[in-house]
């Protein structure tokens, strides 16, 4: 048993030795290691807005950990109106709408720009991206309860 080990692994450095041998000098070997981008996106789930003042709402990141040269981008993809409000329904009639302004970092945020902020980079700790401002709701104010519901969406750029 002891000379089939010994016989094996004269086999093997014999094969080592032969592919060593029809290796040129300038040869190289590419080593590559890839880590993927990832981020954490940090979204209030409800915001009661102020029926005096603005509300502001803070988007932010946690976890980010971004490529060079790369971007995240932050919209808003459903919920605005044509003319760039948000219309807030009251609970149990459709007719009852108030309206709402919405900016972030102080500019409007309408359809045809939906863009709410954008981040890159590395950062582990939680980072605002984005500071959304919602308007003082208008409209006859009648009792009840009026919501609405903004769907936000991130492109990795």
């Amino acid at each position: 048993m002891k000379k089939l080990v010994v016989g094996t692994l004269a086999l093997a450095t014999l094969g080592m030795m032969v592919i060593n041998g029809s290796t040129a000098q300038a040869d190289t070997t590419k080593v590559e290691y890839s880590v993927e981008g990832d981020y954490t996106l940090v979204i209030p789930q409800t915001v009661n807005l102020l029926h005096d003042n603005t509300t502001e709402m803070s988007i932010k990141t946690i976890n980010r950990n971004l490529a060079p040269n790369k971007e995240v981008e932050i919209t808003i993809s459903d919920g605005l109106s044509a003319d760039g409000e948000i219309e807030l329904q009251r609970t149990n009639s459709a007719s009852d709408v108030l309206t709402s302004s919405i900016k972030s970092n102080n500019n409007p945020v309408s359809i045809t720009n939906p863009v709410i902020g954008s981040f890159t980079g590395y950062a582990m700790a939680e980072t605002e991206v984005s500071k959304v401002e919602f308007g003082v709701p208008q409209g006859q104010q009648l009792a009840g309860n009026y919501s609405t519901t903004l769907t936000f969406a991130a492109a990795y750029k």
